[in-house]
């Protein structure tokens, strides 16, 4: 499992180093995807004891993007989440219509990233703790590629964070 997500996340880079993110974009109901994601992320969230919850509108939300890569990003923000939360901790997604766009956040409270080292966080094949004896995994892809690919949906992703007490990740999406 680990050597297929290593493979298909060196296939996404390479496309969008080169700039060539194809998304195929269509309007999709966003608050279904995020239910699916926090399902398919509960045993790992259980495994630690973390409680994962997530706060949506009654309504549905619809979106206009490449629901593929979204839900790829999505997961792979629960799963930073997870990994850096410890054992008991929460991780939250809440979903909200904001204007004329969809808002999504996923917040932990998790170790948390050092303020000085908050822009190292989005380079390729980097991970803030670089040591030989490191105790977290990844390839140091994931949120470099979150990051073009909620670029290429003419959005931005945004981090606040404080060190132990958790990060916040958050973007935009354009209402369907």
């Amino acid at each position: 499992e680990r050597l297929e997500r290593l493979i298909e996340d060196l296939i996404l880079f390479s496309t969008a180093d080169r700039g060539e993110i194809s998304l195929n974009k269509q309007a999709f109901n966003l608050t279904n995807l995020c239910r699916t994601a926090i399902a398919r992320s509960s045993s790992r969230a259980d495994a630690k004891q973390i409680r994962l919850q997530l706060s949506c509108p009654a309504q549905p939300v619809i979106v206009l993007a490449d629901e593929e890569k979204i839900s790829w990003v999505i997961l792979q923000l629960i799963d930073n989440a997870i990994k850096f939360t410890p054992m008991g901790g929460i991780v939250l997604m809440q979903l909200a219509r904001q204007n004329t766009d969809a808002q999504l956040v996923i917040e932990d409270n998790g170790i948390g990233i050092p303020s000085e080292r908050m822009g190292e966080i989005f380079e390729s094949f980097h991970q803030l703790d670089g040591s030989s004896t490191r105790r977290f995994g990844g390839t140091g892809l994931g949120l470099a590629l979150v990051k073009k690919i909620i670029e290429a949906h003419a959005s931005s992703i945004h981090v606040t964070s404080t060190v132990g007490k958790g990060s916040k990740f958050e973007f935009l999406l354009q209402l369907g």
